[in-house]
């Protein structure tokens, strides 16, 4: 297999959501591919390319289901791979456009291979019917929600790049229904807008420059950190944010960066000359890690996170190789940091093995005591694919663990929220989740994906008005008082579980068009004696072109 060199590299990176990183995962587990690392994502473009042509070289080593996706993968990255557009077709100064044809299809699209520039114009849409009943009241509710957003990326003289996303969409139905969409529950539009039957998707965009070992980033778009479905670190339960980033590899080492603008609390003020305004605390997240690849299969990682705020830029902060932690008790011990450790091993193929530790606060002397400043959490899973070659099934565990307090802090401008959203997951401090995930593939374009939760939290017990009785460290909102109990012992509080079962069907019949098919069933029971039963079912269509 013959392949183009860094000729057509692009610098745009890839959305989170790409099927290709489920791809990527699985080809990981199978030491098809070395050397990466499903911690840290989006990847740009390029990165992509370069694993995929790993893929390619052993595509003998491939079951039918996984050769028919490389085939589609090799087409929408046809430019970086083979450094041609041959099975890629626009709909505006296009030649024999159509819609239903198994390649790549834009809008528009430009490739000046003799200027090194490259343009591609995107739409994509979504329809989503929802519906909800409520077993314990007997009701039933149901929406229709549509969304449209507009694309467009590019790159120049194979180093610089940019992205660009926004849309609209509109809600019909029942608003109780429309919020079982995720994206919705933080859309600041639809929940605050006096015509809630609208909203808008969330703009990204960003700046980019490859330098090959060196890649920066400027702008907004989804960024997540962690291992396996639910993420421990940084994950879609908010908003994203704007931040500055930067990666770099250089033979086993790696190391990453970024720091970003969170929203802070937020008060809302008046009066009658200049109507309601929203006050919101400033607030900033940091971040940067330091990776080493012991081998070709086994990563092993360490980090900090530093959340702070109420004043502006701190350039302690912004420098990437300083310590936070250190910098933090320079800093007179005013804002909120965390060490985190990882490890990736794939050294026994087909099996995948992960882990994250996670300190937030801890002193030694009582450390394997109740006390409430030892603050961890604990994940762990593991990714199986040792029946590959016998049936196209997937199987994945993951535990996690949040030690009460996680994530809180005296200060509440310095919780780990955006928003006032976690950061990271709907987990909340003092709870502990047990995750099973089945994958099957029938084929490169039908998935079937069934996943099991169980997850137990200690909630903080209420008064009957609603204040709280106790701190037991269960409220992401709530960080230890001076007169809260010194002892915390995990899972203390008013207990709730949930139990929550869900199956999705995802085909796609043509590509880049999408059926899904998705039920959701959840019991909870909740503190107060409050019992939750509900089905949520959901059929989306969605395109893009």
């Amino acid at each position: 297999m013959i392949f183009s060199g860094s000729l057509f590299a692009q610098a745009e990176y890839v959305l989170s959501n790409n099927k290709v990183y489920d791809f990527l995962e699985r080809m990981e587990s199978l030491q098809i591919i070395h050397r990466y690392n499903s911690l840290e994502i989006p990847k740009s473009r390029s990165e992509i390319a370069g694993y995929l042509k790993e893929v390619i070289s052993n595509k003998e080593k491939l079951d039918e289901a996984d050769q028919n996706l490389l085939t589609d993968l090799e087409t929408e990255f046809e430019l970086e791979i083979y450094g041609t557009l041959k099975h890629s077709q626009r709909l505006i100064d296009g030649d024999r456009f159509n819609l239903f044809s198994q390649g790549e299809k834009y809008l528009y699209f430009v490739s000046d291979t003799s200027r090194n520039v490259n343009l591609f114009f995107n739409s994509s849409g979504r329809a989503d019917g929802i519906m909800g009943n409520y077993y314990e009241h007997s009701r039933e509710v149901s929406a229709a929600v549509l969304s449209f957003e507009f694309q467009i990326r590019g790159s120049f003289y194979n180093k610089f790049g940019f992205f660009y996303r926004g849309g609209n969409g509109v809600v019909a139905g029942n608003r109780e229904a429309a919020l079982f969409r995720d994206d919705l529950k933080y859309n600041y539009k639809y929940n605050t807008f006096d015509k809630p039957n609208s909203f808008d998707i969330t703009t990204a965009g960003y700046l980019t420059a490859d330098f090959g070992l060196i890649k920066l980033k400027f702008g907004r778009d989804r960024k997540t950190i962690g291992f396996g479905p639910v993420k421990a670190l940084v994950g879609n339960n908010s908003e994203i944010f704007d931040n500055l980033s930067f990666t770099a590899k250089y033979k086993s080492v790696e190391v990453s960066y970024f720091h970003g603008k969170l929203l802070g609390n937020s008060t809302e003020t008046g009066d009658t000359v200049h109507g309601n305004q929203n006050l919101i605390t400033e607030k900033y997240i940091g971040y940067h890690r330091i990776g080493f690849n012991l081998s070709d299969d086994f990563n092993i990682g360490a980090s900090e996170m530093i959340i702070y705020g109420d004043r502006g830029l701190d350039f302690n902060y912004l420098n990437p190789f300083n310590l936070y932690k250190t910098a933090q008790n320079s800093n007179k011990d005013r804002d909120n940091s965390m060490i985190i450790f990882d490890f990736n091993n794939k050294s026994i193929k087909g099996l995948k093995l992960y882990g994250l530790f996670l300190i937030d606060d801890i002193e030694m002397a009582k450390v394997g005591s109740n006390y409430w400043g030892n603050q961890f959490i604990y994940n762990v899973g593991f990714i199986s694919n040792n029946l590959y070659k016998t049936i196209p099934l997937e199987f994945q565990f993951e535990y996690i663990r949040i030690d009460p307090f996680v994530y809180t802090h005296r200060l509440p401008r310095n919780s780990y929220t955006n928003n006032e959203r976690s950061i990271a997951s709907f987990m909340q401090p003092n709870s502990e989740l047990f995750l099973t995930q089945f994958n099957y593939r029938f084929t490169g374009r039908v998935n079937l994906t069934a996943n099991l939760r169980y997850y137990v939290h200690g909630a903080n017990p209420l008064n009957p008005d609603g204040s709280i009785l106790r701190n037991v460290g269960g409220d992401i909102l709530l960080g230890h008082r001076e007169f809260d109990a010194k002892d915390a012992p995990f899972l203390d509080g008013d207990k709730e579980i949930t139990r929550a079962f869900s199956v999705k069907l995802v085909y796609e019949p043509v590509k880049d068009y999408f059926f899904t098919g998705m039920i959701k069933y959840k019991n909870e029971s909740l503190q107060n004696s409050i019992n939750n039963k509900w089905l949520e079912a959901y059929l989306m269509l969605n395109y893009q072109l």
